[in-house]
């Protein structure tokens, strides 16, 4: 015979759990956008935060200025790097980007590695420059399909529709976010037959990824439950 309390206290907790559950899921959305601002701030506090190499350099900038070690130094020296890339981009609106652009690059292009990483971090910059739409309009949503008869499938972003053959076979360069932050992710070389293109825009592949698939039936169309049935 089952205890009379635990009758009683069943529903009950049943009742908390749902309630409680109920109120993870309504902040989460909030919780998983402080948690991505945390990791961007704490990456930038890494680079330039007050006790990095590069912070350290700006704040020896401000202290031509003021004092070294007082605490206006390391504003200081923010109001001058920012004013001087104000400067620059003055400068780049009135005409003269042509003109730097060729300064820099006969300057960086010429050293060993360094030349390297920033040509492909220029080209990286352009093709993300919304000005530069020939590039922009080359990105598009795709589904990868892996496995016999299709298998595993993973929606992608194809970075370019330039193939390059590598054993005789045709591959694409396409780019997996992860979930759910999808500022991560894994660059794959996928045979051009397992790629097919999705009629998604990259915000929509973004939202699925950011929600853990929740939001998919909102950009993929799902299938009809009378067509489900076995």
């Amino acid at each position: 015979m089952k205890n009379p309390m635990t009758k009683l206290f069943t529903p009950l907790v049943r009742r908390l759990t749902t309630c409680f559950l109920a109120g993870v899921f309504t902040i989460l959305p909030l919780v998983i956008t402080v948690a991505v601002v945390i990791w961007v701030a704490g990456m930038l506090d890494t680079i330039v935060g007050k006790g990095s190499l590069l912070g350290g350099l700006i704040e020896k900038l401000g202290g031509r200025v003021v004092e070294q070690n007082s605490p206006m130094a390391y504003a200081l020296g923010w109001v001058l790097v920012l004013g001087s890339v104000f400067v620059l981009g003055l400068l780049v609106e009135l005409g003269a980007k042509r003109l730097l652009s060729q300064l820099v690059d006969s300057l960086v292009q010429k050293i060993p590695l360094i030349g390297s990483i920033y040509g492909t971090s220029k080209q990286l910059v352009n093709m993300l420059d919304k000005k530069d739409e020939a590039d922009l309009k080359g990105m598009s949503v795709v589904f990868c399909m892996f496995g016999t008869g299709g298998g595993c499938g993973l929606l992608a972003l194809l970075v370019s529709p330039e193939r390059y053959a590598i054993n005789g076979r045709d591959y694409q360069i396409v780019i997996v976010p992860t979930a759910p932050v999808p500022v991560g992710g894994g660059l794959l070389f996928v045979p051009v037959e397992c790629i097919t293109a999705a009629d998604m825009t990259v915000d929509g592949l973004m939202s699925i990824y950011v929600s853990m698939g929740i939001t998919a039936p909102e950009f993929i169309t799902p299938r009809a439950e009378s067509s489900t049935a076995s």
